[in-house]
């Protein structure tokens, strides 16, 4: 998983007809976790994080006491710009 993939709560047929379905938070944890991962290298000794990247970083650790449910995290995380 890259950066910028994000955990998605919407399928489109081939109808172009969509459908929600409801996210656990197993699959929340388990992308922010490969997320977190991916961004490791932010904080590296020798490597510069901006403020946006820390506020990233604390967004993904700080999801479930922050939000109720997996879909409210979902729909923040969609929400959310990530950093480059």
């Amino acid at each position: 998983m890259t950066v910028s993939n994000r955990v998605t709560r919407l399928s489109i047929d081939q109808d172009g007809n969509a459908t929600y379905y409801d996210v656990s938070w197993e699959a929340i944890r388990s992308a922010r976790n490969e997320s977190l991962k991916a961004t490791d290298w932010w904080a590296l000794k020798d490597v510069v994080m901006s403020q946006t990247k820390k506020d990233y970083r604390t967004f993904l650790r700080d999801m479930p006491s922050t939000y109720s449910t997996a879909n409210e995290a979902a729909n923040a995380w969609a929400a959310y710009e990530i950093p480059e």
